[in-house]
């Protein structure tokens, strides 16, 4: 009899114990509705917060990603708090706005600036020297973002280079005028000598293009380059402080954030809780 007893208070004691071990109990931090269960004997606790199931979130957090600054000011207005910062991080052209730089920091937009199309593509040949053909192209390529010399001499130095193919470029001076001349010689035919010539080349050119896409547009000088050797005459370009006219570009950029503390440096990581 006291065997059958122990035997049904212990039963009675275990499943106290497994209720205990897996009950359920609400805790309320701040309004919110999470549930905390006791999973094991230690007194190990999972939570699971109920907030997927609101039909919108307690509050506002994620991150919003726009390529200009004037969709920023449209996106973040009414949107900004009293502790939000905007950090400018030049190296990548990208401006982050931390919406609770005080709180969580896991509110953001950010503002990834995309360098123009005329940009790219003078800075893909800045400092490289082409062949007559592939610099007659690339220059022809960006003509509309040349505003001196004027288009029309440029065109015609282009053709120059386009019909001269075959011949030997000698000697390239520059001239008192401004420009460089070079001095080639067609090749022999059978039936006449080669004869000689020169083209001239303008020193340097001037350039007007935006920085970004949708962005101011800046002047720009870029520096003739040429080398004569074995593989003919090689010519090129070099664009004056390029990395300062980017830098003012992206400084302006900042400038026009709506009213926002900004900072320039990388944005800091979300916080995590302990």
């Amino acid at each position: 009899m006291t065997d059958e007893i122990r035997t049904e208070a212990d039963a009675v004691a275990e499943l106290t114990n497994a209720a205990e071990r897996h009950r359920t109990e609400q805790v309320v931090p701040d309004t919110a509705h999470i549930l905390s269960y006791v999973t094991n004997e230690d007194e190990h606790r999972e939570f699971d917060s109920l907030e997927r199931f609101l039909p919108n979130p307690r509050r506002d957090r994620g991150t919003t990603t726009v390529l200009d600054v004037d969709s920023f000011n449209k996106l973040s207005d009414g949107a900004l708090q009293l502790d939000a910062v905007a950090y400018a991080d030049r190296s990548p052209s990208r401006i982050t706005a931390v919406l609770n730089d005080k709180g969580w920091r896991d509110h953001r937009i950010v503002v990834a600036l995309q360098l123009s199309r005329e940009w790219n593509h003078w800075a893909a040949a800045d400092g490289k020297l082409l062949n007559q053909i592939q610099f007659a192209e690339h220059i022809e390529d960006g003509l509309a973002a040349i505003t001196s010399p004027p288009a029309a001499d440029l065109m015609e130095v282009v053709q120059n280079f386009q019909t001269k193919r075959k011949v030997e470029f000698q000697s390239g001076h520059r001239t008192q005028s401004g420009e460089v001349q070079f001095q080639y010689k067609e090749e022999a035919t059978a039936t006449a000598g080669g004869k000689g010539g020169h083209i001239e080349v303008p020193e340097h050119f001037t350039l007007r293009i935006p920085v970004y896409e949708r962005g101011d547009v800046y002047d720009l000088t870029a520096r003739l380059r040429f080398r004569i050797g074995q593989d003919g005459l090689l010519l090129g370009y070099k664009l004056d402080r390029a990395g300062d006219v980017k830098d003012a570009a992206f400084d302006a950029e900042v400038a026009k954030l709506a009213v926002i503390k900004s900072v320039f440096g990388p944005a800091p990581d979300t916080i995590r809780e302990l």
